[in-house]
């Protein structure tokens, strides 16, 4: 009912909106042929009660004459008949519909059966249970299988648990060895060519000397410059004591040296460097020293 009655005021204020619009529009054509102000709205005036007048008429005749007309000859059509007649006894359809359905045979018939299987899903049940206390009793006890945990000793599952600590705590130790052994290399380097080198080169170095301990390929190394007090023999025993405190090969350290130390070393091969590595007959700046760790 509202949205029909908010359809009829929207076709109202359409329909009215429509007649002012006339009637201005009456106005403005006799100011333009020289009326006056008052005839100008007299003109409005008029026009929008002839307008309203035709409209109301109009709504008359259609209701009155066309309207019945035109529903004689839509019943024609056996469904729009069909939705009449439903749109005028909705009522009466649903009370139909509403006694034909009859719910108590329903709940009659379903409780016996819930009854049935319910009775027979407990005789099943009590079977099953009774036959399967019968099976039980008739096996041997010889034959139950025991728990396979008990099979395994207590003492086994506490030798790989001590294992296992033991094995982290030897990890944890060898690291810690690991870590202090190339702390007091680095050090040593510091120590020994800080008097030789710039901050910039000299943390390069320690870089590299990290690099050559902890991996097991040569690392990529830009070349350094040492001072001019540094002679080879001193390049040759420095390389010489981090290979001895790592415990690196021979062959391995001199060519991490020669790749460091290239200009310093430029003139020397690397069999006369693993050669004279540990030699102490001339004069140098930097000692052999075997106890750096």
């Amino acid at each position: 009912m509202e949205q029909r009655k908010i359809e009829h005021i929207t076709l109202h204020l359409i329909v009215f909106g429509t007649i002012a619009i006339i009637g201005v529009l009456a106005r403005q054509t006799v100011l333009h042929y020289g009326w006056d102000e008052f005839s100008s709205y007299l003109i409005l005036v008029v026009c929008t009660i002839i307008m309203g007048a035709i409209y109301l008429n109009l709504q008359m005749v259609f209701r009155q004459l066309l309207s019945p007309t035109i529903e004689k000859c839509f019943r024609r059509f056996e469904c729009y008949r069909n939705k009449a007649v439903v749109a005028e006894n909705p009522i009466e359809h649903q009370e139909s519909i509403e006694n034909t359905i009859d719910p108590e045979p329903i709940v009659s018939e379903s409780e016996p059966e819930i009854e049935t299987t319910s009775d027979t899903t407990e005789e099943v049940s009590t079977l099953s249970l009774s036959e399967s206390n019968e099976d039980m009793a008739g096996l041997p006890k010889e034959e139950v299988p025991p728990a396979s945990i008990s099979n395994i000793p207590i003492e086994v599952l506490n030798q790989l648990s001590e294992y296992e600590i033991s094995r982290a705590n030897a990890m944890a130790e060898k690291e810690r060895a690991s870590q202090e052994k190339l702390n007091k290399v680095i050090a040593y380097t510091k120590q020994t060519l800080v008097l030789y080198l710039d901050e910039t080169a000299l943390n390069r170095l320690c870089e590299y000397v990290t690099e050559y301990y902890l991996s097991d390929t040569m690392p990529k190394v830009e070349p350094i410059k040492v001072d001019s007090q540094l002679k080879t023999i001193d390049i040759m025993h420095f390389g010489w004591n981090i290979g001895k405190a790592f415990g690196k090969p021979r062959l391995q350290t001199t060519t991490f040296i020669k790749r460091v130390f290239a200009h310093t070393l430029r003139d020397s091969e690397i069999s006369t460097i693993e050669r004279k590595m540990s030699h102490t007959e001339s004069v140098c700046k930097i000692k052999l020293d075997k106890k750096i760790t």
